[in-house]
């Protein structure tokens, strides 16, 4: 398997060489090829739009910015993973025509839903191009007569990203960093919703914030959230905590573990629609703190 850059196209002078796959739009609109898939998800098209006016000022070039970064980030560990068990991941029909992924998505019946891509063919009579070995074809589930003409009763494993249960959960035991804020403080401090006031009430802010997030997670477990930092290609948590200004902006600390001191370290403060993206690719995040 080539070490393709990205699932499809990010920008414009991208290298196509490094783009697995086309998706082609249908009646002129782009979005549509994953409105398709987001419709055959369970919890439906709306699940994968933002909902705040913020985000979806932000994301303006496409409809569905929390699918597309899923997909383009499932499929950037699937070959990771695939580079480590060949034919697991990525399953080649025999003619070597067609080729298929598990999104890690299933349907409404609890049915896995699996990308499917015919190999690019450029038109009789007009001079080569760049383009992408690929072209996207659609989401199918394993019984379905298409996938199965394809690829018989085979169905590529899901993607991974780690067999260490201690990854998921935030252990209470160990200690939680509060008082290193300085390499990310301008950060903070606009996170915090505390833009004109002095370093040591911000300071304050944030100590009173992580010093409150313990409590919440004895009480509930699901208030540290487990993510895969694409970043850093490791597993750490994100701890919610609300802007002073406004108590429905919601950033996320970004925590990771250190076992040698048994504390949790403080990486960096994602926004809400960062930490989405990192979460959604290992869970469907509790919608009381990531819904962006």
């Amino acid at each position: 398997m080539k070490a393709y850059e990205s699932l499809f196209k990010l920008y414009r002078d991208q290298d196509l060489q490094k783009v697995f796959a086309h998706f082609y739009p249908i009646k002129n609109d782009y979005d549509e090829p994953f409105a398709i898939v987001a419709r055959s998800t369970v919890d439906g098209i709306d699940a994968w739009r933002f909902q705040q006016e913020r985000f979806k000022a932000k994301y303006t070039n496409t409809g569905l910015p929390k699918l597309r970064n899923y997909l383009n980030y499932t499929f950037k560990r699937l070959l990771e993973l695939e580079g480590e068990e060949p034919h697991r991941y990525f399953i080649v029909s025999q003619d070597s025509e067609w080729i298929t992924f598990n999104t890690g998505l299933q349907n409404a019946h609890g049915s896995d839903l699996l990308a499917v891509f015919n190999t690019y063919k450029p038109r009789a009579g007009l001079p080569p191009k760049p383009a992408a070995d690929w072209v996207f074809k659609g989401c199918f589930t394993p019984n379905d007569r298409q996938y199965q003409s394809h690829f018989g009763a085979s169905v590529p494993d899901i993607a991974w990203y780690s067999k260490d249960s201690r990854d998921f959960i935030f252990d209470t035991t160990y200690g939680l960093e509060k008082d290193v804020f300085d390499h990310l403080f301008d950060r903070a401090k606009e996170r915090a919703g505390l833009p004109n006031v002095s370093d040591d009430v911000v300071r304050n802010y944030l100590r009173g914030a992580l010093e409150n997030v313990i409590p919440k997670i004895r009480r509930n477990y699901k208030v540290a959230i487990p993510v895969y930092y694409v970043e850093e290609k490791r597993m750490q948590l994100l701890l919610p905590f609300n802007s002073a200004s406004n108590a429905n902006d919601v950033s996320c600390f970004l925590v990771e573990r250190d076992d040698t001191l048994k504390m949790y370290r403080i990486k960096t403060i994602f926004d809400l629609d960062q930490a989405y993206f990192a979460a959604r690719l290992i869970t469907r995040p509790d919608r009381d703190w990531l819904n962006p």
